[in-house]
């Protein structure tokens, strides 16, 4: 897939993401914990700053890895959700990326993650 056409697939997918007011932010980090694109409602900013932000993509896709570790005794990992007081956290591994997404702490995560893996593995077929 050309290099050119990923991210206006990446556009597009979070564009529909999006379309749900209740999804605050989605961010897509490589697999070294590298954020590679990212989308947010317009008016509302991730409130981490760009040092502590850093810290939380790298985490996530720590967390991401050693939980993958334990893929043959249990199966594999579709998603983790995080509930806070102020947000949702929802990472998402597809293929070899990470995808966060914060979602309003009353939005059920369950279905945004669903239609989420089968959105980025449309779009990421390889």
């Amino acid at each position: 897939m050309s290099t050119q056409i990923i991210p206006k697939l990446f556009d597009y997918a979070c564009n529909i993401l999006l379309a749900n007011k209740g999804i605050r932010y989605v961010g897509i980090l490589d697999k070294m914990g590298n954020l590679i694109f990212e989308k947010e409602q317009k008016n509302l900013k991730l409130s981490i700053s760009d040092n502590k932000s850093r810290s939380l993509y790298i985490k996530s896709v720590l967390s991401i890895l050693f939980e993958k570790d334990f893929d043959n005794e249990i199966g594999l990992l579709k998603y983790n959700v995080s509930h806070r007081t102020k947000i949702n956290m929802i990472t998402i591994p597809i293929f070899d990326h990470v995808i966060i997404i914060t979602v309003e702490p009353n939005e059920n995560c369950d279905p945004i993650a669903n239609s989420t893996i089968l959105l980025f593995e449309k779009i990421l077929k390889k």
